[in-house]
């Protein structure tokens, strides 16, 4: 393993769509190429497996290579972060794959994990996510991963576009009974869902199951306009979160370094500027970075260090 001619591929995959790069053992990308959704929790093991297998098989023929050249492939997806999925991916990923004559050394990491060795370039710091769900991922000086959060909407999940989202669905059922004055936030989810009476917002979320997470770029846009009631949601939502990082950071000990991933707060918006804010007041001391590399380059990261380790992550 880790000869002249050996390949390596990294992968970044999630319930829309897959990006992976093929690479040669210095690192250098030879090809690059996307499929669709790979996460086994959504679209079962299956199915994931045929896709890391076609991206794999695409990325190969870019460049005129075979897949039993590929040595090592990290693969970063959502819905692995349990041992059970991971056992069941790792044996149907490996069955397919033979059928190409590849055997590569296969590491399935959850894509929080590529998002941090990208963010950091391999170094130490911690990623704040905060997409559709949330959590906190750091790496310290020794390279130990801490984490906190992730624990899923119904226990967790706390400033997230779920969060967001609910929360003010919440305020707009108050305004609906009559229990507080109307707000902006009220009359934008009617202006934008059309929901103006009980019976519309019960069906929209429990019989139409209405992506609830959906409603939170309104109430960014809102924030971003400087609506008073949409900025303290966004406070109260990004709170906890930040209490989230500072439990991560002061695990990781000195120089604490942040970035953000995902798509409520990867670019500027009044909510990332009040995450900002709140981790700041609890950690004064902190830098917050944009991140350094994609996710996939994570990838790509952890399967060169794993070349040089080969006994190191295989197998997960």
């Amino acid at each position: 393993m880790g000869g002249p001619s050996s390949l390596i591929f990294g992968a970044d995959g999630g319930g829309t769509k897959t990006l992976g790069v093929l690479a040669d053992s210095a690192g250098a990308h030879l090809a690059r190429c996307d499929a669709g959704a790979s996460n086994p929790t959504t679209v079962g093991v299956a199915q994931s497996a045929a896709t890391l297998r076609e991206l794999i098989g695409r990325c190969c023929s870019q460049v005129q290579r075979q897949p039993g050249e590929v040595s090592i492939a990290v693969l970063g997806l959502a819905g692995v972060a349990t041992a059970s999925i991971r056992a069941d991916l790792h044996a149907a990923l490996a069955r397919v794959l033979a059928a190409d004559g590849a055997a590569p050394a296969i590491s399935l990491e959850p894509d929080s994990r590529i998002a941090l060795e990208g963010a950091f370039a391999g170094g130490p710091g911690a990623i704040v996510i905060s997409g559709t769900g949330s959590n906190v991922l750091g790496k310290d000086r020794d390279g130990l991963l801490h984490s906190a959060g992730g624990w899923g909407r119904v226990l967790g999940d706390e400033g997230s576009g779920f969060d967001i989202g609910l929360r003010a669905l919440k305020l707009t059922v108050l305004e609906i009974d009559g229990r507080s004055v109307p707000t902006a936030i009220g009359r934008a989810l009617r202006e934008r869902f059309g929901w103006s009476t009980r019976d519309h917002l019960i069906a929209a979320v429990y019989r139409e199951q209405f992506p609830i997470a959906s409603v939170a770029p309104v109430i960014l846009e809102l924030g971003d306009a400087g609506e008073p009631v949409a900025l303290e949601l966004l406070r109260s939502a990004a709170g906890p979160l930040a209490d989230q990082a500072r439990v991560v950071l002061r695990q990781l000990g000195t120089d604490p370094r942040v970035a953000f991933v995902g798509g409520l707060v990867s670019h500027r918006t009044s909510y990332s500027e009040i995450l900002s804010g709140a981790l700041r007041a609890q950690v004064p001391e902190l830098s917050i970075i944009p991140a350094m590399h994609p996710p996939v380059e994570g990838a790509l990261m952890l399967a060169l260090s794993r070349m040089k380790t080969p006994d190191a992550g295989q197998g997960r």
